[in-house]
């Protein structure tokens, strides 16, 4: 796939506004976790959800998104992924930084401090991390692909990206992206950090993809079974 230098720049900085939002996102949910204690996660996860609404609904580029696309891009367009995930966590950057010189760092850098440590203190937590971005990754695909497949494109079609999003978000679940934002937060750069990243990836990529893998089965099937119908109704 080609772009010219227009679509490009545009393609790039609708993946920085995706990460910006996602930084919003999860900031919103640091800071109803600080406020509201138990009940905080799920307040959080609600206002995380926020993120992946304006996303879908603007038509911005996250990369846990994008990686649904996996089987339409083709080998050509793969170059697509690594551009919208540096897009993403400059995006989160953003926030992060404007989050630090604000009056909410008092308050949410420590929560964001706080995942980071449990994240990386916890046995086995490359398996662990792996399996929960699996599980992130399906979710997310869920959500970004809800506009096409709901039955009626306005409340359901609202319902149906932000419920999984507010799912994977109270379950914990791995974003690749949206775990950036703790990293800034902890400041934190080694390389389990690198590689809780890299991890993180892999399994989005796997649990996303699932889904689109087996609708494109799904619709090669029904066309053999129409030149199937076809062929044995020229025959009759």
């Amino acid at each position: 796939m080609t772009m010219t230098k227009k679509e490009l720049c545009v393609f790039f900085l609708m993946a920085v506004l995706s990460g910006f939002m996602i930084g919003i996102g999860g900031t919103a949910s640091l800071l109803a976790q600080f406020l509201f204690g138990n009940w905080g996660k799920l307040v959080g996860a609600v206002l995380f959800s926020l993120g992946i609404y304006a996303i879908v609904t603007y038509g911005m580029k996250l990369f846990t998104g994008m990686v649904a696309d996996i089987p339409k891009l083709g080998l050509g367009g793969l170059w697509q992924l690594p551009l919208c995930f540096f897009g993403n966590i400059l995006g989160v950057a953003l926030v992060a930084a404007l989050v630090w010189n604000s009056p909410l760092a008092a308050s949410v850098v420590p929560m964001g401090k706080a995942i980071v440590w449990g994240k990386l203190a916890m046995k086995g937590w490359g398996i662990k991390c792996f399996c929960s971005a699996i599980l992130c990754g399906w979710l997310i695909t869920l959500s970004v692909w809800a506009s096409k497949y709901a039955p009626k494109k306005n409340l359901s079609a609202s319902i149906e990206v932000i419920f999984p999003v507010v799912v994977f978000a109270f379950c914990g679940f791995d974003h690749s992206v949206a775990n950036m934002l703790y990293f800034y937060f902890a400041g934190l750069l080694t390389w389990q950090v690198l590689g809780y990243v890299l991890v993180s990836i892999a399994g989005n990529i796997i649990g996303g993809v699932l889904l689109p893998l087996v609708i494109v089965l799904k619709e090669r099937a029904k066309a053999e079974r129409a030149a199937l119908d076809a062929a044995q109704a020229e025959n009759q």
